[in-house]
């Protein structure tokens, strides 16, 4: 099960569709809840669970575990960016911004990886693949914009940003380090990491009065661990380990359009012909970026 380096094949990356459903859904598990638990609590305790059914399951199995301190480390710091200041500074922000907002900014990840790509990586970045990634972008601006309000704030706009920054990080030295455990181990490890540094300032700044055992909560609970702890996150790493950063991210401009649809679905919310055409932009670029 080691990853061992090789050039990248230009055929695309498998897609695998699953990906922006769970991704979508988790901003509204995220959001949902909001009188039932404090931000950090509500995401470091799936994240803690996760890791230790990752853990169990990779010690029952025996895989091996990284060996010596650094190995280690590099898995934890991947955890601490990815988990945990990415996720949990979003968790955080997306209580002070609109639904349409959140999906704007977070939208931005795959040009940060695209540029971080291009610099560290030397990923090709040709014309028309960021025409591809304009595209889809503009596409998510054209649908999401009128679902933002005048009562997003400034500092958690900036917060998103900042998360996006340590999501992308992550991505680059998960690439550059090439990590050879096995999934179940690299999971657990960063889960592990990522939920103590998580629930550490949870315990500390976060009153335990303002997290009930309501129906709304254990759900967001449960899909957080299940869908996006356990699944989403295993998608996207085997997605990084098949092909390249900048295409395996252009995925992330779906993340919008399915919790779009998931809102209509769940919450009853309108969809108009302009969403619609900006699902097809955001197809077009997508399949723009992903072609041979």
């Amino acid at each position: 099960h080691a990853y061992r380096p090789r050039r990248v094949s230009r055929a695309p990356v498998p897609p695998v569709g699953r990906l922006p459903v769970p991704w979508a859904a988790a901003l509204l598990a995220v959001t949902v809840p909001r009188g039932s638990s404090s931000p950090l609590a509500l995401w470091g305790t799936p994240v803690i669970a996760a890791a230790a059914s990752r853990l169990g399951l990779a010690a029952v199995r025996g895989r091996s575990f990284p060996a010596g301190a650094g190995a280690g480390g590099r898995l934890a710091v991947r955890g601490l960016l990815n988990y945990a200041l990415y996720l949990g500074i979003a968790a955080i922000a997306l209580r002070h911004l609109s639904a349409g907002m959140g999906a704007v900014l977070a939208s931005t990840i795959p040009l940060l990886l695209a540029a971080a790509g291009y610099a560290f990586l030397g990923e090709r970045l040709s014309g028309v693949r960021l025409a591809g990634l304009a595209i889809a972008f503009v596409s998510v601006v054209i649908v999401m914009w009128s679902r933002t309000s005048s009562s997003d704030q400034p500092g958690a706009m900036l917060l998103i940003l900042l998360a996006n920054v340590f999501y992308a990080a992550g991505t680059i030295l998960f690439k550059r380090w090439h990590p050879i455990e096995h999934a179940s181990v690299l999971n657990g490890v960063q889960f592990l990491a990522a939920g103590v540094a998580v629930l550490v300032p949870s315990f500390l700044f976060e009153p335990l009065s303002t997290v009930k055992l309501s129906a709304s909560f254990l759900a967001a609970m449960a899909y957080l661990l299940f869908a996006v702890s356990l699944g989403a996150m295993s998608i996207w790493f085997y997605l990084l380990r098949q092909g390249e950063a900048t295409r395996a991210s252009s995925y992330f401009f779906l993340n919008p359009i399915f919790g779009l649809f998931l809102g209509a679905l769940l919450l009853a919310e309108p969809v108009h012909a302009l969403d619609i055409a900006g699902t097809l932009g955001v197809a077009l670029g997508i399949y723009t970026v992903q072609r041979p």
